[in-house]
């Protein structure tokens, strides 16, 4: 077996020098450097997919549900920018729509009258809050009973502004002409701590009475 010289065995065990090494840091750093992007990119996509989940985005589930309660109303009662309260048909045991005949032929009946407006936790009609509920009011009833919690964190002040008024949009507005076929444009913004960050969602929908 041949021996390496002392010589020779000494310049293959010397150090890095300066310039290589300042190579592999470099290289270290812009892998680093792209790790980064890569995890703070995939935090960002779940962090928006968390977002989209219940309950976190109550504006876009309440508008949903307000959009198919409206289309099923015959006609609207009263409404004022955060309350609205709609006539429904009345229903045969079959739940099928009741029939009058009237001079001009056979028209809807009027049945229940179905409030949905902010109120805070009890539901109360009147009372202050950021929970949006469903009441109900039967032809015999003498006052609406609160039946469903729609949504909470609802916040009608963070809505977009209006821009031919200058103030938050109002979550219900009644177009009763004959051009938007007697819709209801709603706006519903919804706040949720994400990730320990208050996120703001805001969703709009129109709807339209179908049972004229």
């Amino acid at each position: 077996m041949t021996l390496m010289p002392l010589r020779e065995m000494s310049r293959s065990r010397r150090a890095f020098t300066l310039p290589e090494l300042l190579v592999v840091m470099g290289v270290m750093g812009i892998l680093a450097y792209t790790i980064s992007l890569i995890y703070f990119s995939v935090l960002k996509v779940h962090r928006d997919y968390a977002w989209s989940l219940p309950p976190y985005d109550n504006a876009t589930r309440a508008v949903e549900r307000l959009t198919t309660e409206l289309r099923h109303a015959m006609l609207i009662d009263t409404y004022t920018s955060d309350s609205i309260v709609v006539i429904m048909p009345a229903k045969d045991s079959n739940r099928d729509n009741v029939l009058t005949l009237g001079p001009d032929g056979y028209v809807l009946s009027q049945g229940d009258r179905v409030a949905f407006y902010l109120s805070n936790q009890t539901g109360a009609l009147g009372a202050e809050g950021n929970c949006l509920w469903k009441a109900v009011k039967g032809p015999s009833d003498a006052i609406f009973r609160p039946r469903v919690k729609i949504a909470e964190d609802i916040h009608p002040e963070l809505n977009p502004t209006d821009p031919d008024t200058g103030s938050p949009r109002p979550i219900f507005k009644y177009w009763p002409d004959e051009i938007r076929l007697w819709g209801v444009e709603i706006w519903v913004t919804s706040t949720a701590s994400v990730s320990g960050q208050t996120r703001t969602q805001t969703a709009h929908s129109e709807s339209y009475l179908r049972n004229l």
